[in-house]
């Protein structure tokens, strides 16, 4: 079992806390409006797996413009294991991840965003995990190569206040290109492997509408379409539902999404808090995910199967005037439908896990 990385993630907060300060102080020479940093530190972490995520966020405004901004790297540590041939080795991959987005608000009710995101590295582990079996099964050959993924989007959104304070409705389009690690096969007339597709265009748009019912109850609806080259589109549905009561708030949500010809995946969470003395609340949350298994295969079948997963997460969280500053832990438990002759090949890596979660996370308005 891994140690769990909780000392340096304690260790890095006064050190996160101390670049949001200085941030803040650079900042306001350009900005004159409301600003905020905020700067968290992630890990998820089970028996062969270790997964650390630090992001720091800054948003500005200065009149009618908003610019937000934000920088991450994700760093990826997996125990790779073989079933049927290879060697186990110990992966270690590093994700860096940019964006930057920019808010033009045309009156009371309307504004419009432009955004740009980027990443270079592998997009999750798993990804890493099926680079590897390709290069231990097909490395020798002269026809293989190493992948370089990356992807970069752009996206535009509108939204509408109709009812300031109140109610308002957001439509957003996305283009993202990605270039990822292909799958391969060998192919015997050429006597060495080919490489499946390793470009990927994404198009999706999305439109949420959000309406506070009265002052104690608030309500969201998201549709969301989605479509990937030589993919049948994905169609998602979201609600979610918000209510306080005195010191006590409730987060309900629900969604489903579809793709043609057999996917289906159902997801939900509940969250309550409670604000128990002025500058101290505590939350408490479940989180459940069921979908039908992958569609989608290249070379050898590195589908993942049914995935069924449970979570169940606590934290706190201290707030004071400008400055927030929270921390939570959870268990996260996900369990595969039993593998076929198809996807042997990676039964260490679609096997049953139990995650633990860890988050910090400290934010700063000025």
């Amino acid at each position: 079992m891994r140690v769990m990385p909780l000392n340096p993630m304690i260790r890095a907060l006064p050190s996160l806390m101390l670049v949001c300060g200085n941030l803040a102080s650079a900042a306001e020479i350009w900005f004159s409006g409301p600003q905020e940093i905020e700067a968290t530190a992630e890990v998820l972490a089970a028996s062969d797996l270790l997964i650390q995520s630090y992001n720091l966020n800054y948003s500005g405004t200065e009149g009618l413009w908003t610019l937000e901004a934000g920088l991450g790297l994700n760093d990826y540590q997996l125990d790779y294991a073989p079933v049927l041939f290879g060697s186990r080795e110990k992966l270690d991959e590093q994700t860096l991840q940019t964006s930057i987005g920019l808010t033009r608000k045309w009156n009371e009710e309307w504004s419009t965003s432009l955004r740009f995101r980027a990443y270079e590295g592998f997009s999750d582990y798993r990804s890493i995990w099926i680079s590897e079996f390709y290069r231990q099964f097909f490395g020798a050959f002269p026809g293989y190569y190493a992948p370089d993924p990356h992807g970069t989007s752009f996206g535009l959104s509108t939204r509408w206040d109709y009812l300031p304070g109140t109610g308002s409705a957001t439509f957003a389009i996305d283009l993202g290109r990605d270039e990822i690690a292909p799958g391969w096969s060998f192919n015997p007339a050429l006597g060495q492997p080919e490489a499946d597709r390793d470009t990927l265009d994404t198009v999706s748009g999305s439109l949420r509408v959000e309406h506070a019912l009265n002052p104690w109850l608030k309500s969201g609806l998201e549709l969301t379409a989605r479509q990937t080259s030589e993919r049948e589109p994905r169609f998602g549905i979201r609600s979610s539902w918000a209510a306080v009561s005195g010191p006590v708030s409730f987060r309900l949500s629900g969604g489903y999404s579809s793709e043609a010809p057999s996917f289906d995946a159902l997801h939900g969470s509940a969250v309550v808090e409670w604000n128990f003395i002025p500058e101290w609340s505590a939350y408490l949350g479940y989180r459940v995910y069921q979908d039908s298994g992958e569609i989608e295969s290249s070379g050898f079948n590195a589908l993942a199967p049914a995935l069924d997963s449970t979570e169940i997460f606590t934290g706190v969280r201290w707030h004071r005037k400008d400055l927030t500053i929270s921390g939570g832990v959870g268990l996260l438990d996900s369990d595969y439908e039993t593998l076929t002759e198809d996807n042997l090949f990676f039964g260490n890596l679609y096997r049953d896990r139990e995650w633990w979660t860890f988050r910090l996370a400290t934010s700063f308005q000025f």
